[in-house]
């Protein structure tokens, strides 16, 4: 009996499992519709190119991450075939043929000619011994390795119940096999093409390999990328935990109690670091001792913890008008601008918050100052990086109303862009 060897190089695996991958994203791709119907936008407002951007954006989104997906799971899928051919070979090689089998004609006893593995996706793989008679009688005998005897299934007629002769035509393309009734006529052919290894030629393999199986390098940026979101994940579900259970105490203490275990950290609106990490957690949220005491004081309002862009601090009117702390406090001092100061416990001044409805000709929104991004090409390169308000036309046109501009010169920078493409 012959050796029949299943376990085969680990790089035919991988081979295979790249056409796996190919096969699937070009079905993604074709898939993909760029045809949007205007009557399907539920947002009359996107126009049908827009849409088609989005759509186009969702789809490489989705490739992006299904390629990503193919390439984290290929060494363990590629492990468990491996192990699954390694384990037919130690099955084939160990079984051994059940004995004193006979013949049902002469009795003889019966010679194992050939093994062989049955497969099956319902049941589990087994081997199968074909014995032949030292007298030729017929028929065969086969038998699992366990001793259970296998034995053909006739095929009847559908309308009379006789057995069916069965004759085979083949002429090296298409193989047909006539099944026919003596009794009543009935008969039926099945044809089956065979195919030939020039049909599994693809000429576009190689590049769309290249397009869809990541590199070693790509995968491992994939994997970074896919952990560092899973643990951002993990972190956001943990503090909406956290933020969960602060709620329900907070019902059973209104006026709100202390958090511990914040040591290293700074408060979330003076901004000042907080060496013992002690805060106070409210309807308003998380801030240190002192601001919590200048709300209670009413030396600011509590709201504006929950509305951010509702209020400067001294350090945003320093970084998004290019102004030294200085010239903000001598506008302070001359009433140019008006200010809300934190004292700590009611002396001196811990921090400053300039609130847009205190000074609402003098500061514009916080909409109209905050940086925008942008992209330019350079060196055949796509880059991405922002820009201050001030370099856009169209923001100094929305901010140049407010008594700030009358106080600081802009100075004019449109061709940013054009410098950084040189």
């Amino acid at each position: 009996m012959g050796k029949t060897l299943h376990l085969k190089d680990r790089q035919e695996y991988l081979d295979r499992y790249d056409r796996f991958t190919v096969d699937y994203c070009r079905r993604i791709d074709r898939s993909y519709n760029d045809d949007i119907d205007p009557k399907s936008l539920k947002d009359k407002k996107i126009t049908k190119k827009e849409a088609k951007q989005v759509n186009k954006w969702a789809h490489d989104m989705q490739l992006y991450f299904e390629k990503g997906e193919r390439y984290a799971n290929r060494d363990k899928t590629v492990q468990e075939w491996m192990d699954a051919d390694r384990k037919k070979d130690e099955m084939y090689e160990s079984a051994e043929p059940p004995e004193n089998v006979r013949c049902l004609t002469c009795r003889n006893r019966l010679t194992p000619i050939f093994k062989e593995l049955m497969s099956n996706l319902d049941k589990e793989d087994r081997i199968l011994f074909m014995f032949e008679c030292p007298n030729k009688c017929l028929p065969r005998r086969a038998f699992y390795a366990n001793g259970e005897e296998w034995r053909s299934k006739p095929d009847l007629c559908p309308h009379c119940d006789k057995p069916l002769a069965v004759t085979m035509k083949d002429d090296g393309k298409v193989s047909t096999t006539t099944y026919s009734c003596a009794k009543c006529k009935y008969k039926r052919s099945e044809d089956y093409t065979w195919r030939h290894k020039e049909d599994d030629y693809d000429e576009n393999f190689a590049t769309d390999r290249d397009k869809y199986c990541l590199t070693e390098e790509e995968g491992k940026e994939y994997l970074d990328a896919k952990w560092s979101l899973e643990g951002l994940t993990k972190i956001t579900k943990e503090f909406q935990e956290e933020e969960k259970a602060k709620q329900e105490r907070l019902k059973e203490e209104p006026n709100g109690f202390a958090v511990e275990g914040h040591g290293g950290s700074s408060c979330s609106l003076c901004g000042q670091y907080n060496q013992d990490g002690d805060f106070w957690y409210d309807k308003w949220g998380v801030k240190c001792f002192v601001c919590q005491r200048a709300i209670d004081k009413k030396e600011i309002p509590g709201s504006l913890m929950k509305f951010r862009d509702s209020w400067y601090s001294n350090f945003d009117i320093q970084n998004r008008f290019n102004l030294k702390s200085p010239t903000i406090q001598k506008w302070v001092r001359q009433g140019i601008l008006k200010v809300r100061t934190i004292s700590h416990y009611g002396k001196g001044t811990w921090s400053q918050v300039f609130l847009i409805k205190d000074n609402e000709d003098f500061l514009p929104p916080k909409k109209f100052t905050s940086s925008r991004s942008y992209s330019f090409v350079k060196d055949g390169k796509t880059w991405h990086t922002s820009a201050e308000w001030y370099k856009y036309a169209d923001l100094r046109k929305k901010v140049e109303k407010y008594k700030i501009m009358n106080y600081i010169k802009v100075v004019e920078v449109e061709k940013e862009k054009e410098k950084q493409n040189d």
